[in-house]
């Protein structure tokens, strides 16, 4: 009786022990894992900006789709009308493209020397400096031609003379010639200085003609003023400070792309 009550209370704590344990094993849950949702992201889209390794691809294709060579330029002192040359091709494109992007509003001339030039377009002003984040940073490939030089009244691009043996033009700054006579002996001066040959017809012009003999060969000329040079005179004379810029501001109100 005593070894069968033994066994009872045995068999029962077992039971238990086993009871103890079910209670304490872990519940395994299942998980679904969800895919995350696929969302469209856009592209992020570079511009399409211009630099020295695209430059003359991007300038010959625009001046195709924009022709035009006439342009009337409003300033503080009245109108210029002003024709490119189409045999300086990227010059040429360039200058019509800053104007219809509106890059010469509101700019100011930033030089002005009596009998030499009248400079403008390469401003810093905030305005002009949101038009060149949308066109690029470059320069242009020089197109210095002989045929092409600093008689009174003409069109140049304005160009760095620091680590700049090809003369590549700066794209934004361009002077309008107001210049002087030379006499003979200036201009063989300037010609051994410059390394440069006039031939009889500049040496003829610049005896005779007021022009910027000095600079010929140095930068390129991408056109002429057509009407309204007396602007010229009128800036050239303004006050200036030590850089040659101008106290006064004088500004470029537009420039229009005519035809």
């Amino acid at each position: 009786m005593q070894k069968r009550i033994t066994l009872i209370l045995s068999l029962s704590l077992l039971l238990l022990a086993c009871s103890e344990e079910q209670k304490k094993a872990p519940i395994k849950k299942i998980i679904q894992k969800v895919a995350p949702k696929k969302t469209d992201i856009e592209p992020i889209v570079k511009p399409d900006l211009i630099n020295n390794d695209n430059v003359t691809e991007k300038l010959l294709a625009y001046g195709e789709e924009n022709p035009e060579t006439i342009l009337d330029i409003y300033t503080t002192y009245g109108k210029l009308r002003v024709k490119l040359y189409k045999d300086t091709p990227l010059h040429r494109a360039n200058f019509v493209m800053l104007a219809k992007k509106g890059f010469f509003k509101g700019s100011v001339f930033t030089r002005a020397v009596q009998h030499f030039i009248a400079q403008g377009g390469g401003t810093s002003r905030k305005e002009q400096v949101e038009v060149k984040k949308g066109i690029g940073s470059y320069t242009i490939p020089n197109e210095i031609k002989r045929n092409r030089t600093h008689k009174r009244g003409t069109l140049g691009a304005a160009r760095s003379y620091l680590s700049n043996p090809d003369k590549r033009s700066d794209p934004y700054a361009f002077y309008f010639v107001e210049g002087m006579k030379y006499k003979k002996e200036l201009l063989k001066h300037y010609e051994m200085q410059n390394n440069y040959t006039y031939n009889q017809k500049q040496i003829d012009y610049y005896t005779k003609n007021p022009g910027a003999a000095h600079i010929d060969g140095e930068h390129t000329v991408f056109g002429e003023i057509i009407s309204g040079y007396n602007v010229v005179p009128k800036i050239t004379v303004v006050e200036t400070d030590s850089r040659e810029w101008p106290r006064t501001d004088i500004f470029i109100d537009s420039v229009v792309v005519i035809k």
